[in-house]
């Protein structure tokens, strides 16, 4: 959705328009399932934290303030309570640093072979060097390449300062070198599959 779209709905939203929520709920469902799997794995209560989001929109639509981003303002709210059951499931082991959050994103191998015209020995030395960048810097790419977010969405949805996020970037970059573009085709072709592969009773 554009800018003016997103304004436009959350403001219907923001007076009491109920069917303004259905269709953000219908919109971003599927990217909002997504992204809360890759930090956390129960699906169910993946499934619980973006249902118990829209109660909370929708009990508090009054007070709501405006945004540009529908997006950016519901990944913002289903990271911080996905983090929140996080740290209360592990009470012995701290999650309060950024890079402490688990984030469970691979690149596929096969996609890569098939989408890329690949050989196995390239495409899984592509797999091998994307491991090895921390989790912020993989949910930084995922939300980049995968998720289409540009650097000022992805610094408020990770409440990172603007240029920590960027020397993050500088960091993946130098170690991915001209593995770069092929990881991120990968990302984008690994979108577009898994959107159409979710089942449709998640919805």
């Amino acid at each position: 959705m554009s800018t003016n779209s997103d304004i436009f709905l959350w403001d219907k939203l923001r007076s009491g328009d109920k069917n303004a929520l259905k269709v953000i709920y219908d919109n971003e469902f599927r990217y909002l399932f997504n992204y809360g799997r890759k930090i956390f794995q129960k699906t169910e209560l993946v499934e619980d934290s973006i249902h118990d989001l829209f109660v909370e929109i929708w009990q508090k639509h009054n007070s709501l303030g405006p945004t540009d981003s529908i997006r950016r303002y519901l990944s913002t709210s289903l990271r911080r309570k996905i983090v929140s059951e996080l740290k209360k499931q592990n009470k012995s082991q701290s999650v309060e640093s950024f890079d402490g959050i688990p984030f469970d994103v691979e690149l596929a191998v096969d996609e890569m072979i098939i989408a890329q015209e690949l050989g196995e020995e390239q495409a899984l030395k592509l797999k091998n060097a994307f491991e090895k960048l921390t989790s912020k810097q993989k949910e930084i790419l995922y939300l980049r390449f995968y998720q289409g977010l540009d650097y000022e969405q992805i610094a408020e949805v990770l409440d990172m300062k603007y240029q920590s996020l960027r020397n993050a970037v500088s960091r993946a970059i130098k170690n991915l070198r001209g593995d770069m573009l092929l990881i991120m085709i990968s990302l984008s072709t690994q979108a577009a599959l898994q959107y159409s592969q979710i089942p449709h009773d998640y919805i």
